[in-house]
């Protein structure tokens, strides 16, 4: 293999990473709500929804500057 192959670009893995840290950081701030206010499910459910459609947010914006280039 050339070396050109073997290189990782980390720029393929932006989308999927903005995804990932969309989700897991409204779980995380869901999870500090609940230790804060104490409602046991709903404050994690609550935020990971919201991690979800920011990351779906984010996916869209980046899938229509791509199809713009």
């Amino acid at each position: 293999m050339s070396k050109d192959k073997r290189k990782i670009n980390l720029q393929d893995y932006g989308p999927v990473s903005s995804f990932s840290t969309s989700i897991i950081s409204g779980l995380l701030v869901g999870l500090l709500v609940q230790n804060f206010i104490g409602f046991e499910p709903y404050t994690v459910i609550f935020f990971i929804f919201i991690g979800f459609y920011d990351g779906f947010r984010r996916m869209w914006k980046i899938s229509k500057k791509l199809e713009q280039e």
